[in-house]
């Protein structure tokens, strides 16, 4: 008998602030969407929904997912084997609530396919903190120590378990997921969500006229625009395969999760280095005097301060409302960067991979260009 893919999707929380349960909104409304086009896909036998939001579980029983609800104390992997093992899974397709709300049916379709015909293997959208993980024999998870969050998932199947590691083919599609407003501001430009996540984001009146600005400089040449943080070598390559600009890459600590640098406070950037010395202002006016636009994953710097930041005060800052951050600090590099003499865009690590591949993508599309394509890294 033939063994079954099982999507496995995580999805759970608690909001504190009504601006966290916005983003609350459309990360369950993302899960939704998904778990309809899973259950379209043929090569897909069942998806199990593991949450401890009631609403969203009716809401996933409605549309045939099985659901595991808990409201307990949670650990990552522990809860990811017990469902493993009492649902007697063989593949498991792991995925994050807000990872892919673009992915493609034949994107799910190539991990099943994989899943089926290969054993001993886990199956990565990114090679240092993925959020999506497919891997068989499922029971492998059961001899590796269990990762806290799903960036480790990866790296302790592979070097843990032993199990031969496989990249999904690379595109903005599986790269590009959820954590931050400025990813909702993305997504809300696209013109391929589901229609629940579409409606979910109406809750937002986001200011897109950086991102747009951005997206105009991809199409003039010589422009010069600065990357910084947890910045990958395909969205960079794409990039440059791709457009005529100028890209001045500082990319710093990728994988910080998943490699337990930020829990052990070791995160030491040099771009942070940089901004401590000079301080916030005058670290963007120096950028600003050779760079058109600036896109800055704010979390490597954080992660260098040895700060634990709230979601409030992430979001705010990642929003340009400095005046309603209430870390000291946070507040002023984002007033500095809010006050620059040229667009800054601030974010998590989506914002610099998918969040970039998936402008540059709407670009193409509107020039009507063909993409050129790049081999995985």
């Amino acid at each position: 008998m033939e063994e079954k893919v099982s999507v496995v999707i995580f999805e759970g929380g608690s909001a504190h602030t009504a601006l966290e349960e916005d983003v609350t909104a459309v990360r369950k409304a993302v899960v939704l969407d998904n778990i309809e086009k899973i259950t379209g896909t043929p090569e897909i036998d069942e998806v199990i929904l593991c949450t401890n939001y009631p609403d969203l579980a009716d809401a996933a029983r409605g549309l045939g997912a099985a659901v595991d609800f808990s409201d307990g104390p949670f650990h990552f992997g522990r809860r990811l084997l017990q469902t493993i093992q009492a649902r007697g899974l063989t593949n498991v397709f792991y995925m994050g609530g807000p990872a892919a709300p673009l992915i493609r049916q034949k994107d799910l379709a190539w991990v099943a396919a994989r899943l089926r015909e290969e054993k001993n293997i886990v199956v990565l959208n990114n090679v240092q903190s993925p959020d999506m993980v497919g891997f068989t024999p499922a029971s492998a998870l059961g001899g590796v120590p269990l990762p806290a969050n799903d960036n480790e998932l990866g790296y302790v199947l592979r070097e843990a378990a032993g199990l031969r590691r496989l990249l999904i083919p690379n595109s903005a599609w599986i790269n590009f997921d959820l954590d931050t407003p400025t990813d909702l501001a993305l997504l809300s430009m696209q013109a391929t969500v589901g229609r629940r996540t579409a409606e979910a984001l109406k809750r937002f009146a986001f200011d897109l006229d950086k991102l747009v600005k951005l997206r105009e400089l991809f199409e003039v040449i010589g422009a010069e625009v600065a990357l910084i943080g947890r910045v990958g070598p395909p969205v960079w390559a794409f990039l440059n395969m791709n457009f005529m600009c100028r890209f001045r890459v500082f990319s710093e600590e990728r994988g910080m999760k998943a490699l337990g640098r930020q829990e052990r406070g070791e995160v030491v950037s040099l771009v942070g280095h940089l901004i401590d010395r000079e301080g916030p202002r005058e670290f963007f006016r120096y950028l600003g005097s050779f760079c058109q636009a600036v896109v800055f994953d704010s979390r490597v710097l954080f992660a260098h301060w040895k700060k634990d930041v709230s979601d409030w005060d992430r979001f705010q800052s990642d929003l340009g409302r400095y005046d309603l951050v209430k870390d000291p600090q946070v507040r002023e590099f984002t007033q500095a960067a809010v006050e620059a003499s040229v667009p800054v865009i601030l974010g998590g690590h989506a914002l610099v991979s998918g969040g970039l591949w998936i402008l540059a993508e709407n670009v193409l599309a509107t020039e009507g260009r063909q993409a050129r394509r790049i081999m995985r890294f």
